[in-house]
């Protein structure tokens, strides 16, 4: 049976696709290089744009902006020959037709030796049942996983900064704000000024500030990446470590921002960082933010019209 539903998508999916299959190309070389050189100098202005947002230091972004010049020069050298002489040929029609067919034929072969094809979800009654120390650990309230957090920092592991975290989000659950911060500055300490735990720290400020309706104190802010040691952390992760840890510490700056607009390096940190994460029409969100703070102050507006042609915001 699921052999002929595969089918009947199968045969569904190739009468979607086939009217563009049979409709003639008209993408050429020439085309598809301008494209290419267009996107590469953009690639080349992010890169001179995370300098100076301190995002990228000037040894790093020296090897990336050489790349990418000599990208820029190679493809533009081929555009100009293309100029000079004839324009290369669309995409032959057989070669649309042969690519596709031959992906499902290979997929279709090596599916049954490589893929699960019987696969089923497994039941949940099949699943390792807790351990008796497991399930006591569940059913604790928040006080009792307190004590016990306590406890086994103290007896096996004072100077790991993962307990600390733990202990510092129960008592925040439990509304002991004071001594949660006591924990997240312990674990900062311990990790190094690890970024990840430095993001949860203001994240736990600035909730405390609201809850207090009170402004964060001028330490809440996102961790300064042009900081060495910050900006190696962030260079150890993986890529996609690397944009969720700079978008959290960019949106805690957003956040103390709303509770404290008077900080202008504030303002203009946070509109250069929207900027390089791909965000124009939040950075210029920003900037209108920024500017309506500011109203009256001659200085603050020339720095942030400044800002805004720097950066291509003007619309």
């Amino acid at each position: 049976m699921i052999w002929i539903v595969l089918l009947i998508l199968l045969a569904v999916a190739a009468l979607m696709v086939a009217p563009t299959l049979f409709r003639p190309s008209t993408v050429t070389a020439k085309d598809a290089l301008s494209r290419e050189l267009e996107a590469s100098k953009h690639q080349l202005a992010q890169i001179e744009a995370e300098i100076a947002s301190g995002f990228l230091d000037e040894e790093g972004a020296g090897r990336a902006r050489r790349a990418m010049q000599r990208r820029v020069l190679k493809l533009g050298e081929r555009l100009d020959a293309l100029n000079k002489g004839k324009d290369e040929p669309s995409l032959p029609s057989w070669m649309k037709f042969a690519v596709p067919a031959t992906l499902i034929i290979v997929t279709a072969g090596l599916y049954p030796f490589i893929g699960a094809p019987f696969y089923s979800p497994s039941n949940p009654a099949d699943q390792p049942e807790l351990t008796p120390e497991q399930q006591a650990i569940a059913n604790m309230s928040s006080e009792e996983l307190e004590a016990l957090l306590l406890q086994r920092i103290q007896q096996a592991a004072p100077n790991d900064p993962t307990g600390y975290v733990f202990l510092g989000r129960v008592r925040m659950d439990l509304g002991k704000f004071d001594e949660a911060i006591e924990s997240y500055e312990t674990a900062l300490r311990l990790s190094d000024n690890n970024p990840q735990v430095a993001a949860e720290l203001e994240q736990a400020r600035t909730f405390i500030a609201r809850q207090n309706g009170t402004a964060p104190p001028p330490s809440a802010t996102a961790p300064d990446i042009s900081n060495n040691e910050t900006a190696n952390a962030i260079r150890e992760m993986s890529p996609e470590e690397q944009q969720a840890q700079i978008r959290a510490m960019v949106d805690g700056l957003a956040v103390r921002l709303e509770d404290n607009p008077d900080d202008l390096q504030g303002w203009l940190r946070l509109i250069r960082a929207r900027t390089v994460l791909g965000d124009a029409e939040m950075a210029r969100q920003h900037l209108s933010d920024a500017r309506e703070a500011f109203d009256g102050d001659d200085a603050a507006m020339n720095s942030l019209s400044q800002i805004e042609n720097e950066l291509g915001l003007t619309e």
